[in-house]
Order: C-alpha cells, then structure tokens, then sequence
C-alpha cells in the first residue's frame, strides 16, 4: 500500500472520528460539587435547595413507594454519602454519588408529596414539593423518571465545525508518514475541543471551607441593641470569602450562603467530602456577666477533645476513608485508634500554627484581639481528624463597642483582609516544607 494511500486513508478515519465520538462522560474529578442542601417549610409546601459549586446537567426525578420517597438525580454532579436535616414532611435528606457521572438526592417522606415548581439558577437547584393523595403518589412512582421542568441542559458541543478541525480540499496532502501522524493528531485534537466538557479553572487550587457559625433556628448570641450573631458570622464569612477569591490563590466554599442551620457533622463533612486543606469556622463570643471583655480568640482542639474522638471514631463500623488516602477496614480497633491519633496530632499541628499566623496577620489588618487569644477546645466543628481546623471568635456580641464593629462593613473588610493574608502564608509555608 503507497504512502500516499496511507495518508489519505489516516485523514478519513480523523474525520470518521469527529463525526460520531460520543461527549466525554464527566469524571468526579471534573464534576461539579455539592456545596450544600437545605430545606424550610412554606405552609403545607417545603422548599429544597440543592446548591453545587459548579454547573450541572439537567436534573431528572422519579418517585419511589413502600416507603414513599423522591430521588433527584444530577448528572455531572458529585456528592459524598452525607445526611441533612428535613422539614415538614421530608423527614431527611440523604446524599450519594450514584455513578461517575451522577450525584444522587434522595428525599425521604413523612407523607405523599411531588415536586410542584423547579428551577435551575447556574449552579443551584431549587425544587417546591406540595402535599398529595396516596393514590396519585402511586400513580407517579409508576410514571418513572422525568426531566425537571425549568431545568436546561450544559451546551458543550458547538453547533458549527471547530476552527481547528481537519478539512479537506483540492490541495495534494504532503506525503510520508509524518503527515500521516500529524494528521491523526490535529483531527484528535479537535475532537477533544469539540467534546470534551469544560474545564473547571480551580484545579489544584487548596480548597478553604468558611463555616458561617449557627443560622436558622439558632439565632447564637444576641448584642445589646438585639442584633444576631448568626447575622454577623454570615456576612463576615462572605466577606472572607470574596477576599480569598479575589486573590485567586485558593478555591473557597461556604457551609452555608444563606440563613439556615447545619448540624456540626454537616459542616464538617463538607470540608472533608471536598478535599479541604483548611476548615475556619466563625463566630462571635459573648460574655454579659462583664460587658468590659471585648476582641477575638482562636481555637483549635484540645488534646483532652482529640482523644476521645479518637476512642470514638475507632468504634465506628464503616472505617474506610475516615482519613484521607487511608483504607482502615482491615485493621483493628487499637491499630485503628493509633492511626486516627497519629492523624489528628499532625491535623492539631497544623491547626495551631496556622492559629500563630492568623492572630499576626489580623492584628497587622486592624483586627483587636484578647491578650491570650489562642485557647483551645473540644468544638464539634474541629473535630475532622484530616483538615486543620480553627474556630474565630471575631469578638464579643456582648461589647458595644465590638458588636458595632463586626456589623460595620469596615471592620468586616478588615478581619476578611487579616484572614486572606494568613491563609496566603499558611500554604506558602506548606509549599516551601515540601
């Protein structure tokens, strides 16, 4: 066979390939992730928030009976096996990845009820569920699966040929085997830009969690002129938040955006289900027998606290990926519990001199802190045995003075300011022990 055969037959496989290769299926390390879900009763309705940290396919839902639940499937999503709290008659809410390419919501029932309203805001998925009869719940489990209304699909493919794409024409095609691969290439080439989904710009950035202290039901400590704390710490954390972002140095994530409570667990999962290197929870102290007390604290774990979290998460029965990159199923409760220890004293490690650095850096940006402001604490929130994890109080809701600052937008600019340096030196540091 001539070269000049083997050519032309390479740029018409090229071609072949671009007409018919199927889209990429999106990976879990390419998916979008859930950041949070919630729910809050309207009435006789429940209004579910499903909130990622990237775009997502359309949604589908189907019903299941015997017990009566609904399941939402998000294809290009990834999310860990994780609980939520429900409301109203959605008694929880349970989180899994369903395959490479989907995460899975299930809502589970107190009482018949179907998905009446649904909309897709970029990387939000928000869904009302209203009551119905038994007989028409049946009815629905029957009908199967369904695309949500108000849901819109990811364009990836474009509609006219790529730029780049191979095309023939009258011009005689150089001969060799040279041409040959690199005619196999280019059309290669352009079928990746054609189907592949887009790339998501924060990879390999460290990802920060910000969990905005208490919300919905808990209200926290109140100030004098009866401000709210969890008011405070929200808008605080998305001050953090825009901050860390505009840096560009890190990928950051909120527990919470909104008001609504998260139980301690929640938060914490989310830092460990989306590979945190650095978990910050914020609040506000109060302390009303003396009103005189004013400026922040950091805490991170007590010894006291890592041990018996020890103790307790070696009797857990499913150990896999407790610490990250660590399969622990084969080993028993003693070796177990040293591994957790040896884990969690290097995380407390971390944590404390990352504690160093952010009282520095805070106090340079105009930040008042106590005198003995790093102290230390069995807090639920820091109690992820693989992310280093602190716990600022910013000040004292109890103090004029102080709650009058952390309501300020000034004062919210400069903790977010304080914060955004230390989290920059603390992976610099990192960086430079590697």
């Amino acid at each position: 066979m001539s070269e000049i055969l083997l050519a032309r037959l390479a740029i018409a496989f090229a071609a072949f390939v671009m007409a018919v290769s199927s889209p990429l299926i999106v990976s879990p390390a390419a998916a979008a992730s859930l950041n949070s879900v919630s729910a809050m009763k309207t009435g006789a309705s429940v209004d579910v928030r499903i909130h990622f940290d990237g775009a997502f396919e359309a949604p589908q839902s189907f019903a299941l009976a015997s017990p009566d639940r609904l399941v939402i499937d998000l294809p290009g999503g990834a999310a860990g096996g994780t609980t939520y709290p429900g409301a109203g008659e959605i008694r929880q809410i349970r989180t899994a990845q369903f395959d490479n390419h989907k995460a899975r919501i299930v809502l589970d029932l107190n009482a018949p009820m179907s998905i009446g309203k649904s909309e897709v805001d970029g990387q939000t998925l928000t869904i009302r569920l209203q009551p119905m009869e038994a007989s028409a719940f049946a009815a629905l489990a029957r009908k199967g699966r369904k695309t949500l209304k108000g849901s819109r699909q990811i364009e990836v493919a474009a509609a006219s040929p790529p730029t780049n794409a191979v095309r023939t024409s009258a011009t005689p095609t150089p001969i060799g085997t040279a041409a040959t691969a690199a005619a196999t290439k280019t059309a290669a080439k352009a079928a990746r830009t054609r189907h592949a989904p887009p790339q998501r710009s924060h990879t390999g950035l460290p990802v920060v969690v910000i969990d905005a202290g208490h919300g919905g039901r808990d209200p926290g400590s109140p100030s004098i002129d009866g401000k709210r704390e969890k008011d405070a710490v929200l808008a605080i954390a998305k001050a953090i938040k825009k901050e860390l972002d505009a840096s560009g140095r890190v990928r950051t994530i909120l527990t919470r955006d909104d008001d609504r409570y998260i139980p301690h667990r929640a938060r914490t999962d989310v830092a460990r289900h989306n590979g945190a290197q650095l978990f910050m929870s914020i609040h506000a102290d109060s302390f009303p027998q003396n009103p005189e007390v004013s400026g922040a604290t950091i805490y991170t774990l007590s010894e006291t606290a890592s041990d018996k979290e020890a103790a307790r998460l070696a009797s857990r029965e499913n150990r896999s990926d407790l610490i990250a990159g660590v399969d622990m199923t084969a080993e028993n409760d003693d070796v177990t519990s040293i591994l957790i220890d040896l884990a969690q004293r290097e995380t407390m490690n971390s944590s404390a001199q990352f504690a160093a650095l952010l009282q520095r850096e805070m106090v340079g940006a105009g930040v008042p802190f106590r005198s003995h402001f790093h102290r230390f604490a069995g807090f639920l929130v820091l109690k992820a045995p693989d992310v280093p994890a602190i716990l600022l109080e910013t000040g004292y809701m109890s103090n004029e003075r102080d709650a009058k600052y952390l309501f300020s937008r000034a004062g919210q600019e400069e903790i977010a300011k304080g914060v955004r340096r230390a989290v920059e030196a603390h992976f610099l540091r990192r960086l430079a022990q590697r």
